[in-house]
Order: C-alpha cells, then sequence, then structure tokens
C-alpha cells in the first residue's frame, strides 16, 4: 500500500469529524458550555499572570503579582451609604501628587481605605494604605452651590477633610478611596486616577469619568433627569458619586475591562476623560 492510501486510510474524513463534533457538543448543555468556558477562561487570565511573575515585562505584570484584597473587603454597593459621602477635589493626579477628599458626614469617627483597582488574582483590587481626617469631627460643610438655570449642583465649596500624598512610585491606575464610618459600618466610593506623566506605556487607558458625571444625580439633577428642563444642562465633577443608571458606572463594564488588560499583562498607564482636554499634550508625547 502506498504511504498516500495509508495516510488516507487512517485519518478520518474532514465530513466525519466535524459530525463527531457536532454530536459532542450537541450533548453538552448551554449551561455547561457557559460554566466550562468561564472556568476556562479564568485559568488562563490566572496563568497568563503568574507566569509572568519570575521575571514581569512591565509594572503592571508587577504590580498584579502582589497579594488582592477580597472583593468583599473592598466592595461598595451603589452609592454607598448616604449619611458619608465625598468627592475628590480632582478626578485624577500624577504620581508624587497629594489627593485631597471633600466628606460630608455627621460621623464624630471615620476613615479612608484607598485600593488600586485591578486583577490580583483574581480579587479585583489591592490595599494602599489607610488615611484619616485631617480636620476636627464632627464636621460642618455648608450646603451645595446650585443654579436653578440650568439644573447646576457644585460642592466645590466643602472644605477639605482629608488628603493622601500618593506616593512617587504609585504605579497609574483608578482608585477606589472607601470611606468607612466604624459606628455604622457603612462605607461610600470615591473613584480617582493616578496618572504617570513621564510614562511611555504601549497603551493609555482613559476611563470614563464624563459618562459617570452625566448620569450623576447628586443634589436632584443630571443630564438625563432632574431640572429645569426634566434634565440639567450643566453638571459639576464637585459632588459624590450617585449614579442610578449602573450600566453607566465604572464597575459595570469598564472594571471588567481593567481586569482583562491588567490579568494579561498589557503595559498600561492611566488618564481621566477629562485629561483628555486638560492634558492632551500628554497623551500626544506616547
Amino acid at each position: 500500500m502506498s504511504p498516500t492510501r495509508l495516510l488516507r486510510h487512517e485519518l478520518p474524513r474532514l465530513e466525519e469529524t466535524e459530525s463527531r463534533y457536532s454530536k459532542t457538543l450537541a450533548g453538552i448543555s448551554p449551561a455547561l458550555m457557559r460554566v466550562l468556558l468561564l472556568a476556562f477562561l479564568h485559568s488562563s487570565l490566572a496563568f497568563s499572570v503568574f507566569g509572568a511573575c519570575t521575571a514581569p515585562k512591565n509594572l503592571i505584570e508587577k504590580e498584579n503579582c502582589l497579594p488582592g484584597s477580597a472583593q468583599s473587603e473592598w466592595n461598595v454597593s451603589g452609592a454607598g451609604a448616604p449619611n458619608i459621602q465625598g468627592f475628590a477635589a480632582d478626578i485624577s493626579v500624577n504620581a508624587g501628587q497629594t489627593i485631597s477628599f471633600k466628606i460630608l458626614t455627621n460621623a464624630v469617627l471615620y476613615h479612608i481605605d484607598i485600593y488600586r483597582m485591578g486583577y490580583y488574582q483574581g480579587n479585583g483590587g489591592r490595599f494602599i494604605t489607610s488615611v484619616s481626617p485631617s480636620v476636627p469631627l464632627p464636621q460642618t460643610q455648608p450646603p451645595c452651590l446650585t443654579d436653578s438655570s440650568t439644573g447646576l449642583t457644585d460642592c466645590g465649596n466643602w472644605s477639605i477633610s482629608a488628603s493622601w500624598a500618593v506616593p512617587g512610585a504609585a504605579v497609574s491606575g483608578i482608585y477606589l478611596a472607601k470611606l468607612v464610618r466604624p459606628d455604622t459600618g457603612e462605607p461610600s466610593p470615591i473613584l480617582f486616577v493616578v496618572r504617570n506623566d513621564s510614562s511611555h506605556s504601549d497603551i493609555l487607558v482613559q476611563t470614563s469619568d464624563p459618562t459617570w458625571h452625566a448620569y450623576n444625580d447628586y443634589g436632584g439633577n443630571s443630564l438625563y433627569a432632574g431640572n429645569p428642563l426634566g434634565r440639567a444642562f450643566k453638571v459639576s465633577y464637585n459632588r459624590p458619586f450617585n449614579v442610578p443608571n449602573m450600566y453607566t458606572w465604572f464597575f459595570s463594564a469598564e472594571f471588567p475591562m481593567v481586569r482583562w488588560l491588567e490579568a494579561n499583562g498589557y503595559d498600561l498607564s492611566y488618564f481621566a476623560g477629562v485629561d483628555a482636554e486638560r492634558k492632551g499634550g500628554v497623551s500626544r508625547g506616547r
């Protein structure tokens, strides 16, 4: 028998292979298929990070090799507790600068736990440090400024409550400041970005903070609901987050993207959406 005939005899025909494969898949329920696919993807992500920890190629890989914090530790549901609310005085700061927080609460004691969001063995975040208020408590804040003609609510007239000197070696990323009052155990979230303006990373990730604030209805109005004509015509970054449409919030679609990018060790740095306007030269220099 010729080699050609032997090969033809031993290998099944293409249509036979496809038929057997189709029958095998048909015997697996859609639910089981989804479970198997998710398990495969999760194991692939874990392998991609852990496999690089012996010799990380960039700061993101190195950062995600550090132990993460369980989601139950950093997670805040929605807008958090109404009796402790706050925002960052600026949505982003460069590594080495100071980020300040303005907080409204009647608590006589609270602290701010700061986490960097990423992959971290599937935990999604890593505890960085804890910050205490820099003013006597309870702190009284004035009513937010409002403009009835535009629907604007601006709490920029609040006083600074606490600050964090971001280390110069801090890895660029999206950071969560979790406000926690121990008397009730209730938390609230503040999101901000740590940039690295001197970075020449392969990818610059821009957050969707303009969308977060467009849907943010703290004070009663957003660009999609409220007054003066069914919506506001102007909104401010100077207010706590209250995003009723959770599909437009960071933890809906953006956070899974961040996890995936960092799990796969892409060379990243981050800046805020508003930075595209005020720091456009940073992106052009990459």
